[in-house]
């Protein structure tokens, strides 16, 4: 009876420390051992998967019980650019995602994911979209904009989450249009140059929750054309793909540098919005999902009107549709 008392007793033990292990656990249950599973449908604009231009990428973060729980750590990366995705074999837990696309150029600039990195420390460096010349005014032609989305997502036990989601563009663009050039200027135009100062050359994978966009790395950008056609009827225009900024400011003044035939004449422009009978000169605005085109009036004025719209026949900041759980 005594054995049997004692068998007992160790054995209400064990359960006891048992329950008492058990409740250190957090709260939440973010480390589970169980598995889920994901399957995402990504589109970079409405109803539009990647195009074969395009590499696309997940990232996945997540907290760490043994770290600092209010730190993300970027645990994996997945290549996306079919446009669908089966997240599988994951711990039952809460996620942050993020997708992003970006043009073929930029595949070596998306970043890396090195061992226990903070993913709020990752950056998108856009710089070999800046120096381009070249850049073509629509999409169909060459897409040099940035899409991104990040979400956040708990994945359950025993679940498959199948869900649908829109990239948004978080670039802007910018045409500058100088008219045609034989009507606005009195010689023949050699050079046109545009300089712009203090440019976004990165931007962040983070958003703040909110869809916030966070650049870094301002830069001088210059931009030379000196294969003008003098005798064309077509207006001169140039295109500029943007990460969001101001342009006008003391940090980001911006000159259009007109070169003439005969004695070489040089006739700066501050590329500022002029604001009519007043003579104030406002600042020019490079929004996400926008285009905005400068046009160049004449010598006379010295101001450029600016007019705001949005691709693809979309309004002004209209964002592409949210498609929600499947």
């Amino acid at each position: 009876m005594r054995q049997k008392l004692t068998y007992l007793c160790g054995l209400a033990a064990l359960v006891l420390l048992a329950a008492c292990q058990n409740d250190d656990l957090p709260n939440g249950g973010n480390h589970t051992t169980e598995t889920a599973a994901a399957t995402f449908h990504v589109f970079t604009r409405a109803a539009q998967q990647p195009d074969g231009n395009q590499e696309v990428r997940l990232y996945v973060a997540e907290r760490r019980q043994e770290n600092d729980q209010d730190e993300l750590y970027a645990s994996a990366i997945h290549d996306v650019s079919n446009g669908s995705f089966l997240l599988e074999r994951m711990t039952a837990q809460w996620y942050k995602l993020a997708f992003i696309a970006v043009p073929d150029l930029l595949e070596d600039k998306l970043p890396a994911i090195p061992a226990d990195s903070a993913f709020n420390d990752l950056t998108l460096d856009y710089s070999p979209v800046l120096t381009r010349n070249d850049q073509p005014e629509d999409d169909d032609t060459e897409d040099l904009a940035i899409y991104r989305t990040v979400i956040d997502r708990w994945l359950m036990p025993d679940e498959r989450l199948t869900e649908d989601v829109t990239l948004k563009r978080i670039t802007g663009r910018l045409i500058l249009d100088m008219g045609i050039l034989n009507d606005q200027f009195p010689t023949r135009v050699q050079e046109i140059k545009v300089e712009l100062a203090g440019v976004p050359s990165t931007v962040y994978l983070r958003d703040k929750g909110n869809g916030e966009i966070i650049c870094d790395l301002p830069q001088p950008c210059t931009y030379t054309y000196n294969n003008i056609d003098w005798d064309s009827k077509d207006h001169f225009r140039a295109c500029f793909n943007l990460l969001p900024y101001t342009i006008g400011t003391d940090d980001t003044k911006a000159t259009v540098t007109v070169t003439l035939e005969g004695e070489n004449e040089t006739i700066e422009f501050p590329l500022v919005q002029g604001k009519h009978n007043t003579g104030e000169a406002n600042a020019i605005e490079i929004k996400p999902n926008v285009l905005t085109t400068v046009y160049f009036r004449g010598m006379e004025s010295n101001e450029f009107e600016v007019r705001y719209a949005g691709f693809d026949g979309m309004s002004i900041e209209v964002e592409d549709e949210w498609n929600g759980w499947k």
